[in-house]
């Protein structure tokens, strides 16, 4: 089962980028809106796949290859 983490939301952390790290390994899906600015950078560091999109809204798991 995978769970879905909110990266806009306070309560998940103050830094996604952060966020992503601490959960890398643990079959994931993240959510975030596209104008959020940590996206470009997530997109930059990370190899993801988007899974699905809603408006400004994308969810992604980030693959282990990278």
């Amino acid at each position: 089962m995978n769970i879905t983490i909110d990266l806009d939301s306070y309560t998940c952390s103050s830094d996604p980028l952060e966020a992503i790290e601490y959960l890398l390994h643990n079959n994931v899906i993240f959510k975030i809106n596209l104008k959020n600015p940590y996206f470009e950078t997530i997109k930059g560091n990370y190899n993801i796949d988007i899974i699905k999109e809603e408006g400004d809204i994308i969810y992604f798991i980030v693959r282990s290859d990278g």
